[in-house]
């Protein structure tokens, strides 16, 4: 890791360190690295810090915002309408069975007020050879029988990251998030972290935390920092 500017203080990650969360990032941005090599994947979410898109030059930029989305897995907000979609026996939900058909899918199914994605066959690369080892799953939903949402992160012991969801059928992509929330606190998991705000997720339960606040949640599920 090099210090390439003072302030505001950018890196470049040229190892597999990382600075600290609570340095003041302009946006969030905290520098750029040549690769999304496993090992700098992993150190880099189980700090706090994600990467968001490749540039023009192959560089791929990394951030820790100063506000994060959490869904708590106890908190999830639900419907009636939606409550009897889980239980129909027309819809069908399993956990990483087709990681790679769900990243090709969230790349590739076009989505409301977005004109790209940031899935690029770099990122599609890096996160399959994740799930390869064991550090990131997909998370599926069935309709008949066919693939038609879910979505997909990154698993650190008790952590996990969402990347990207993606739909073809009215809340398919809400139903496996229920899903989901469901076997995560069945297992002690306390929270998703969204990343970025949106209003559908803050629909569902998500809610925003300051820095001070989320670095410590994710470093704990992680694994890295004690009780």
């Amino acid at each position: 890791m090099i210090k390439v500017n003072e302030y505001p203080p950018l890196y470049l990650l040229d190892d597999f360190t990382f600075p600290s969360p609570y340095e003041e990032f302009e946006d969030g941005f905290i520098g750029v690295s040549y690769d999304l090599h496993p090992k700098r994947l992993l150190e880099g979410y189980s700090r706090g810090f994600f990467p968001w898109y490749q540039d023009e030059d192959g560089m791929f930029h990394w951030f820790v915002l100063n506000e994060r989305m959490l869904l708590k897995t106890d908190e999830v907000k639900t419907t009636k309408r939606l409550r009897q979609k889980l239980r129909s026996k027309k819809w069908d939900f399993k956990i990483n069975t087709r990681f790679d058909d769900v990243i090709r899918m969230c790349s590739e199914v076009k989505r409301k007020h977005e004109d790209g994605t940031w899935i690029n066959e770099a990122f599609i690369e890096a996160y399959t050879t994740l799930n390869r080892l064991g550090f990131a799953l997909s998370v599926e939903a069935y309709y008949k029988g066919e693939l038609v949402g879910g979505f997909y992160g990154v698993a650190i012991n008790k952590y996990f990251s969402g990347e990207s969801m993606f739909h073809i059928k009215s809340d398919a992509s809400k139903l496996a998030l229920i899903y989901f929330c469901e076997v995560l606190r069945d297992n002690g998991i306390e929270f998703i972290d969204c990343q970025v705000p949106s209003e559908h997720l803050a629909s569902m339960g998500g809610k925003v935390y300051k820095k001070e606040e989320f670095i410590p949640l994710i470093q704990k599920a992680s694994g890295i920092l004690k009780e």
